[in-house]
C-alpha cells in the first residue's frame, strides 16, 4: 500500500508541481497526511478533467471554424498550406503546446521536427501525440522544462516550424 501512494505522490507532483518533494517536506512542516494526500491527488484530477475539457472545447472551435474556410481553399488551384498556428501554455515547470497546422501531415516530419526542437533546446517531452482533423494537423506536446528555460525552448520550437533550425 505504501509503495502505491509513493507512486500516486509521484505522478501527482510530476503532473503539478516542478519540485520532488511535497509543499509540506519543502517547507520544514511534517509530511502530509494520507487524506491530505489522496485530497491532493482528486483535486489534481479534477484540474485535469476540467482542462482536458477545456482544450476539446477549443479544438472543437477550431475545427468548425475552419471547416469552412477548408472546403472554399481546397478549390483553389496552387493554394499552399497555412502557416502552423502555435499556442504555449506555461504550467509551472512545464510547457503545454498545442500547433495546428495548414495541412495534414504527410510524412509526419513537422511533428517530429516540433519535438526534437523541444529536446535539443533542454526540454523533457512527457507526452507527445497528434490527431488529424480534416485537412488540419493538431500535435500536442507536453513537457517538462528545467528553471529559467521556457523561453528557450518556446523560440526553438518557433523556430523549427518556421525552417530555421
Amino acid at each position: 500500500m505504501n509503495a502505491l501512494y509513493s507512486r500516486l505522490d509521484q505522478l501527482v507532483r510530476a503532473g503539478s508541481s516542478p519540485s520532488s518533494a511535497p509543499p509540506a517536506v519543502q517547507r520544514g512542516l511534517p509530511a502530509m497526511t494520507r487524506p491530505d494526500r489522496l485530497e491532493e491527488a482528486a483535486a489534481y484530477i479534477r484540474q485535469t478533467t476540467e482542462r482536458v475539457e477545456r482544450l476539446k472545447e477549443r479544438r472543437r472551435e477550431l475545427t468548425a471554424a475552419r471547416a469552412p474556410s477548408s472546403s472554399q481553399g481546397s478549390s483553389s488551384a496552387g493554394g499552399t498550406a497555412a502557416a502552423a498556428e502555435v499556442e504555449v501554455q506555461h504550467l509551472g515547470s512545464g510547457l503545454h503546446v498545442v500547433l495546428v497546422t495548414g495541412a495534414p501531415p504527410g510524412d509526419g516530419a513537422a511533428f517530429h521536427r516540433a519535438v526534437r526542437a523541444v529536446e535539443e533546446a533542454g526540454g523533457e517531452v512527457q507526452n507527445a501525440h497528434f490527431s488529424v482533423v480534416g485537412a488540419r494537423a493538431i500535435y500536442t506536446i507536453h513537457t517538462l522544462v528545467a528553471e529559467g528555460g521556457i523561453e528557450r525552448v518556446v523560440q526553438r520550437l518557433k523556430a523549427s516550424l518556421r525552417g530555421d533550425a
